[in-house]
């Protein structure tokens, strides 16, 4: 037993340790590592225990009601695993998984490969939409900042002097089909 369960505390530094060493990513690295780009809103979400070999943890089950797919095949729903999550009063954490709350919307890249996010870059392919007092709307990156240009995306964080404008969702959607554009004339 107490093999097992220094097993799972070097799994947990292991998974942890990797989780803080993401490597920032360009916009375009996104939309090229990604196998489907939506703008979505969480629907349904549930967690629930997973045993695989002698290992238990927590995954989240999170729907997603798709709005647009700029990337991929197109669905109404798209259903995603991330590990962690809560079951009764057991709350697992995993650093750099992305959560979501019911009603939730983001842009998402979303990989075709099984790991603990199955958004790009554990959580940096996510965009928050967000709604400004004018109605419009405008996306973040993954922590919440603003940014005005792709080019800020994965780069090293500035401090303004003066207000960053935001990114809107249609000038967003506009930049992701121009690289998958340019994508496909190479």
């Amino acid at each position: 037993m107490r093999r097992v369960g220094l097993g799972l505390c070097g799994m947990f530094v292991v998974a942890g340790s990797v989780g803080a060493q993401v490597i920032p990513m360009s916009l375009a690295e996104m939309v090229s590592a990604a196998e489907t780009v939506v703008v979505a809103e969480a629907i349904d979400a549930r967690s629930e225990w997973v045993t695989t070999g002698s290992s238990r943890a927590i995954v989240t089950h999170v729907t997603f009601r798709v709005t647009d797919t700029l990337k991929g095949t197109q669905r109404v729903l798209l259903p995603l695993e991330f590990l962690g999550g809560t079951v009764g009063n057991v709350r697992q954490e995993v650093s750099g998984v992305p959560t979501f709350d019911i009603g939730d919307r983001a842009v998402l890249f979303v990989s075709g490969v099984r790991a603990a996010s199955p958004i790009v870059g554990h959580m940096q392919g996510r965009f928050p939409i967000n709604t400004a007092p004018s109605g419009t709307e405008y996306v973040t990156l993954h922590d919440r900042r603003a940014f005005a240009a792709v080019t800020q995306v994965g780069a090293p964080v500035t401090i303004s002097p003066v207000a960053i404008p935001t990114m809107t969702l249609e000038a967003f959607r506009a930049e992701v089909g121009r690289m998958l554009r340019d994508t496909e004339r190479r």
